[in-house]
């Protein structure tokens, strides 16, 4: 899998070639194909407005996939738009690193880009499980 990031944000400084390794790791483990994903790092502000076009709510949130797959360019499965500013507030409050943080939202918007979905609680917990099995295989911790 090919990763094309963007960093839009100037919350914190993100290692985005650490980022991009991790997110071609977990594709590997994922068995997802050869394909391009779009990764745009901003703050809330940006993701504020992408919220309220796209899905009609006026808060932040972590992330927001947008499944862009097309019959005409087979290799692209799409974008993900992950709120650094989000990342670190929410963090502060786990009391777990931000860059751990911004990994396992990029992994939540992988996860929506490959057909899972959060919508009712038995496939949030079957995502959440992903997510956290993904994270224990990417995640090294720091001692």
């Amino acid at each position: 899998m090919k990763i094309e990031i963007t960093n839009r944000q100037k919350i914190k400084r993100v290692n985005l070639k650490t980022l991009s390794k991790s997110l071609e790791k977990a594709a590997g483990l994922l068995l997802i194909p050869s394909k391009t994903i779009s990764l745009t790092l901003v703050d809330n502000a940006f993701i504020v407005n992408l919220n309220k076009r796209y899905l009609k709510k006026t808060t932040p949130t972590d992330v927001i996939s947008f499944d862009l797959s097309d019959p005409l360019d087979p290799d692209y499965l799409g974008e993900i738009v992950v709120s650094v500013e989000e990342a670190v507030k929410v963090a502060k409050s786990l009391k777990v690193d931000w860059q751990k943080e911004v990994l396992l939202y990029c992994l939540h918007g992988i996860l929506h880009l490959i057909g899972y979905d959060d919508r009712s609680k038995k496939k949030r917990d079957l995502i959440e499980k992903k997510q956290k099995e993904l994270m224990e295989k990417l995640w090294l911790k720091k001692t």
